[in-house]
């Protein structure tokens, strides 16, 4: 994939790479360029700042691949005054800024703002299907100063309204705390993950007993009862959906299309190509009926010792009466647990479910600013209107909810 002889270290020598395959964008007067694939350069550079992070430059490029016609996806490469260098994912996507919202204030912002204002192409810093990260020296104050400079220049290059900093962790806060108070950013909450710690639990069974209230043990225990009487479903962890992808793939598109709120789609090559990308960080979930038939699965990565459960699928002509959700829930936990995984990380939305079973909030920030100063003054003032989490009436039942701001 990534065939060279030579690794370049030189800015000439990046420059030169990168000219002759015409992939990149000149930007401003800093020598920063926008590249829409890695010379052996980059790929350095992305190891030496994400080296710890559960999602490698391969990942990247097969979101880039499999998912292109959603996203214009590009790496910023720049270097502060000392030389030191840094790489940066970012994507560009259109969309209505009002998509999330409840359907009674979308029709009061529909009635009247302008089209144009509402449906807009957005420049998002970050990872168009997960989470938001910075190169491991994003303790660079003066890299940072960069990235934000350089960033509204990529905006007006590309046509971009808007730009998001798009799920970054609360961790991110100190050092982007720049964003809104010197440059003109808003921070807002995003859809937040949700996680709880596993290390105090013997199985799924104590972790019932010690966190659960006797209600909801109830309830669960009356769930797996019925699953059991509709037949009974047996777990598997595969390293690879390509054999079952067929079977799989159909479940991930019931699910996304009864969703409420949709950003990415995956596709079915995106399913094919996990195995390789992910290499040993991914495990697969899935269930079968007593008929052998796949009825549910679950798309997770390792991260340290900590299980991201990031996608989930299901047959919903028996997910519902067999409560299919719940006892992935139980069997990944349980696998978890013995497995010595210390949290189990699950991804945004389905809050009711998750508040019954008593995981925590994690709270995603984004930073965003419109490029035009003028209308940007305005719109700080509306975003607090207009963010995600605003009009979700599970939330503020969370016991840190107040996190998220």
């Amino acid at each position: 994939m990534f065939e060279s002889s030579k690794i370049l270290t030189e800015p000439e020598d990046i420059q030169a790479s990168l000219s002759e395959r015409e992939n990149f964008i000149s930007i401003g007067e800093n020598g920063a360029q926008l590249v829409s694939n890695f010379s052996d350069a980059h790929i350095l550079l992305w190891k030496q700042g994400y080296d710890n992070s559960y999602l490698q430059y391969p990942y990247y490029q097969l979101v880039h691949n499999t998912l292109d016609h959603q996203f214009e996806h590009y790496f910023l490469v720049f270097q502060t005054k000392k030389s030191k260098k840094y790489v940066q994912p970012m994507f560009l996507v259109e969309q209505n800024i009002c998509e999330g919202l409840s359907p009674n204030i979308k029709k009061i912002l529909t009635k009247y703002l302008p089209h144009k204002l509402l449906n807009t192409k957005i420049l998002m810093i970050g990872c168009s299907t997960g989470e938001g990260a910075l190169f491991a020296s994003h303790g660079d104050r003066e890299a940072i100063l960069i990235l934000q400079q350089t960033t509204r220049q990529v905006a007006q290059q590309l046509g971009a309204a808007l730009i998001v900093f798009k799920d970054f962790p609360a961790s991110y806060r100190p050092i982007l705390q720049s964003l809104s108070t010197q440059h003109g950013y808003v921070r807002v909450p995003s859809f937040p993950a949700c996680a709880i710690e596993l290390a105090p639990y013997r199985d799924f069974t104590d972790y019932m007993k010690q966190t659960l209230s006797r209600k909801t043990r109830k309830d669960l225990y009356r769930k797996f009862r019925k699953a059991e009487r509709l037949g009974g479903f047996s777990m598997e962890v595969i390293d690879d959906f390509t054999p079952v992808v067929d079977e799989v793939y159909p479940l991930y598109r019931q699910v996304i299309e009864r969703s409420n709120f949709k950003f990415e789609v995956l596709t079915r090559d995106y399913f094919i190509g996990l195995r390789m990308v992910l290499e040993d960080k991914g495990r697969f979930f899935i269930w079968r009926d007593s008929e052998g038939k796949i009825v549910a699965f679950n798309l997770c990565m390792l991260d340290g010792k900590r299980l991201r459960d990031c996608y989930i699928g299901l047959d919903y002509r028996v997910a519902l009466d067999a409560h299919l959700y719940f006892i992935s829930f139980r069997d990944v936990l349980s696998w978890a647990i013995e497995n010595g995984i210390e949290q189990y990380y699950s991804s945004p939305l389905n809050y009711s479910a998750k508040l019954h079973l008593k995981l925590k909030l994690v709270p995603l920030d984004l930073y965003i600013q419109h490029t035009n100063p003028v209308i940007n003054f305005f719109f700080k003032r509306l975003l607090p209107l207009l963010e995600p989490t605003r009009y979700d009436p599970i939330l503020p039942k969370f016991s840190n909810y107040t996190d998220l701001r």
